[in-house]
């Protein structure tokens, strides 16, 4: 796999019961990463031990605040956390081998805190709005614009597989974009639709010096099975204020995404999640190739549509976890988002240094629930080299580039557990359907692009 310039996130699975558990993974590698791996953030694993976290906010280093209405939770009501009055270590990587199961650390060491845009960002929008035009996803969908191409096989042949698509030559061949975060109306909605229509969105990341565009997501219709059509879309950050709207691209890896109601999250490796506005989609200008408005119209590169940014969660431990994937777990009450760390043997302190943490939702807002959140649990993952997990009623899967030669693996955790299955080859993010029973993956590699769905019973709890 191709090394990418910016952090990257992927998603994973598991297995329970009759369907597969999801838990979210994520990769970070220094230097170039021959496995697919993302370069390294500027920090790095922390030594383990008895570091002491605190939870001092970081700097507003993204959107701008302009004073808007708030978009930020309303769960500061609640109780607070016993984390945030007691003092937490950094937890040291324990001994032994692959495989061994989760060992439990301290989630008291992650404060996640809602930073830039939060509370800023909606002056700016509605600005925007009178530049562009405000569309559904549905709008979305409804104008796709390239054909995929329904397969029968996927290089790795993973169990169960039930349903497979590539995208259009250019894009399967493209050098410049490379495929890694997956959701879609499964996550958005407890009934798998959205507006009728079972859709797909899948992030890639763009590798192209001089060609910024950032991040792009494939809108995809997968209701007919046979006819996969798609659309993209840029993401973007608003900048200026409500008398001066405009926006710009989102320069980030996109390893993992979650779409749930309104809401879509995107992992930000060395800082935390992006979350962009499913609802404010703008229709834009496709006359220029540049990106951002001026006092009449806005633009995207030549894309029709873009989807903007409200507000960041950042990271605010001395524990430096990463971010390079997410998934969305229905199973556990509140509702919540695994994410986790790609470790090898050149990224974080060991290719067993790789963790997972579970964050709940607020179910009145699908926000974080609280300005400041901790995890409400977090484990070593025992496995090396996760680009991305799943996890559901406590049954963990991560997918993996750990073999040789671009070739994949399902590792099924749960407790002290661990087992493999095989997986689709360069594999990247996952995502559960619980209503179909179908887990749902994608590969990067150029030339050999795919999105495929697998029976979740194929892969059993260990």
């Amino acid at each position: 796999m191709r090394a990418p310039r910016h952090a990257l996130g992927l998603g994973c699975l598991l297995v329970a019961g009759s369907f597969t558990a999801f838990a979210a993974c994520s990769s970070t590698v220094t230097g170039g990463a021959p496995d697919g791996g993302e370069p390294a953030p500027s920090t790095t694993t922390p030594s383990p031990t008895t570091t002491t976290t605190g939870s001092a906010p970081r700097p507003d280093d993204a959107s701008a605040n302009d004073g808007a209405p708030s978009d930020a939770s309303t769960a500061d009501a609640a109780p607070p956390d016993p984390c945030s009055t007691r003092a937490s270590v950094c937890t040291a990587v324990p001994g032994g081998a692959d495989g061994r199961g989760l060992t439990t650390i301290d989630r008291c060491a992650f404060p996640i805190a809602q930073r830039a845009g939060f509370g800023g960002n909606g002056a700016i929008l509605t600005a925007l709005e009178a530049l562009a035009t405000k569309v559904t996803v549905s709008d979305v969908v409804a104008d796709t614009n390239r054909d995929a191409v329904r397969i029968t096989s996927v290089p790795g042949n993973p169990p169960g597989l039930a349903y497979a698509f590539r995208w259009n030559t250019e894009d399967v061949g493209s050098a410049d974009w490379f495929p890694q975060g997956i959701t879609g109306s499964a996550d958005a909605d407890p009934t798998g639709l959205v507006g009728g229509k079972r859709i797909l969105v899948v992030a890639s990341y763009e590798d192209a010096v001089g060609l910024e565009k950032g991040v792009r997501l494939a809108f995809t219709d997968v209701t007919n099975l046979d006819s996969p059509r798609y659309r993209f879309a840029l993401l973007v950050e608003p900048t200026g204020s409500a008398a001066a709207p405009s926006y710009r691209q989102v320069n980030i890896h996109a390893g993992g995404i979650v779409w749930i109601g309104s809401r879509l999250y995107v992992a930000d490796t060395g800082t935390g999640f992006r979350v962009f506005d499913m609802s404010r989609i703008l229709r834009v200008a496709v006359d220029v190739d540049s990106v951002g408005c001026d006092a009449t119209t806005c633009r995207a590169g030549r894309y029709k549509y873009v989807v903007p940014q409200i507000g960041t969660y950042a990271d605010s431990s001395a524990c430096a976890p990463l971010f390079s994937w997410v998934s969305l777990d229905r199973s556990t009450t509140p509702i919540s988002l695994v994410s986790g760390e790609y470790c090898s043997t050149t990224a974080c302190s060991g290719p067993l240094a790789g963790r997972v943490y579970r964050w709940p939702l607020d179910p009145t807002t699908d926000l974080l629930a609280g300005r400041t959140t901790y995890p409400s649990e977090a484990f070593y993952m025992g496995e090396r080299q996760v680009q991305g997990g799943a996890s559901r009623n406590g049954t963990f899967l991560f997918s993996s580039s750990a073999p040789a030669g671009g070739a994949g693996a399902m590792f099924r955790v749960k407790g002290n557990r661990s087992a493999t299955s095989s997986t689709i080859d360069t594999p990247e993010d996952l995502m559960i359907e619980p209503t179909r029973g179908l887990v749902w993956g994608l590969s990067e590699g150029v030339g050999s692009r795919a999105v495929f769905a697998a029976n979740l019973a194929s892969y059993p709890a260990p």
